[in-house]
C-alpha cells in the first residue's frame, strides 16, 4: 500500500489525538511543497508519538470497541511510519536533504551574491532555492540514476549532465563555492573531490550537507578534512529538520585557503 494511504488508514480512528494530527498536517504540507519543486518552507518537526499518545490510543480504542492488541499494533505501525518519512521522500520524490527555505534565507543573508556549483544536484531543488534568492548557481549531475529509477526525473532547475569530478574541473574555477549535498555513504569520492577542489586557483569553498559519521559521505573524508567554524552556520543549522529518524543532518564548511568571506 502507498505510504500516505497507509498513514491515513491507520490513523483514521485516532483523529482526535492533537499531536498526531499536527504531525500528519506537517507531512501533508511537506509533500505538497516538494511536489511543487520547492524545498520545505520550514523545518519538519520531530515526528514521533509519545507516551501520552499511547494512553490516548487505549482510551479511544476502549470507546470505539477496538481491541487493545489492535490499538497497540496501530500505535507501533504509526510510530514506524512517522520515523521513516524521510525514506519515503527519498524514494518517492528523490529528495534527500531536508534543508529548508528558512535555512536558505539565513544562508543568503550572510553570503549574498555568490557563484555556486552544485555537484550531484539531482532534480535541482536546492539550486532552484538558492537561485530564487539571487544566487548564481550551476547545477550538475551525472544523471546515471535516471536509467534505474524514474523518481526525480522531473527537473525543477536546469541541470547539466556532468559527473562530479568533471564538473569541478570544468566549472570549479568559475565559482566562489561548491555544494555537495548527501554524498553517497562510504564512497571516498568526496575525499577525491576535496583534493581536486583544493588545487583550484580560485580556492572555492566546499559546503557539505549531510550527517557526519552517519548516512552520508565517507569516513575518510570526515576523519581527514577539517571543517571550518563560521558563526552564520550556527544560525543556519537551527532551520534544519528535527531528528525524525535518527539522522542528524547538518551543514559544514571546508576551505582550502585562509582567505575568503565565509567567516566575515
Amino acid at each position: 500500500m502507498d505510504y500516505l494511504k497507509q498513514l491515513q488508514q491507520v490513523s483514521q480512528p485516532y483523529q482526535e489525538i492533537i499531536n498526531l494530527q499536527i504531525q500528519l498536517a506537517e507531512i501533508q504540507r511537506c509533500c505538497q511543497e516538494l511536489a511543487a519543486g520547492q524545498l520545505l518552507s520550514r523545518p519538519l518537526p520531530l515526528l514521533q508519538l509519545t507516551e501520552d499518545d499511547w494512553w490516548a490510543f487505549l482510551t479511544i480504542a476502549d470507546r470505539q470497541g477496538i481491541a487493545p492488541a489492535q490499538a497497540q499494533r496501530d500505535y507501533r505501525q504509526l510510530q514506524h511510519l512517522l520515523r521513516n518519512f524521510r525514506k519515503y521522500l527519498q524514494y518517492h520524490d528523490g529528495q534527500w536533504t531536508l534543508i529548508s527555505q528558512q535555512a536558505l534565507r539565513v544562508w543568503t543573508k550572510y553570503w549574498p551574491f555568490r557563484r555556486y556549483l552544485e555537484l550531484m544536484a539531482g532534480d535541482g531543488r536546492l539550486a532552484r532555492g538558492l537561485a530564487a534568492r539571487g544566487q548564481a548557481v550551476i547545477a550538475t549531475d551525472s544523471l546515471a540514476w535516471q536509467s534505474e529509477n524514474e523518481t526525480g526525473r522531473q527537473q525543477f532547475f536546469p541541470v547539466r549532465q556532468l559527473g562530479a569530478r568533471e564538473a569541478v574541473q570544468k566549472i570549479g574555477p568559475q565559482v566562489d563555492a561548491i555544494i555537495l549535498a548527501w554524498s553517497p555513504n562510504n564512497d571516498p569520492l568526496d575525499w577525491f573531490l576535496w583534493q581536486q577542489i583544493a588545487q583550484l586557483p580560485n580556492h572555492p569553498d566546499l559546503i557539505v550537507i549531510g550527517e557526519k559519521f552517519g548516512v552520508t559521505n565517507s569516513e575518510l573524508f570526515w576523519r581527514t578534512v577539517p571543517a571550518q567554524f563560521a558563526a552564520p552556520l550556527v544560525k543556519l543549522r537551527r532551520f534544519l529538520p528535527a531528528t525524525i529518524d535518527g539522522v542528524q543532518e547538518s551543514v559544514y564548511l571546508y576551505r582550502s585557503t585562509a582567505k575568503g568571506g565565509w567567516n566575515k
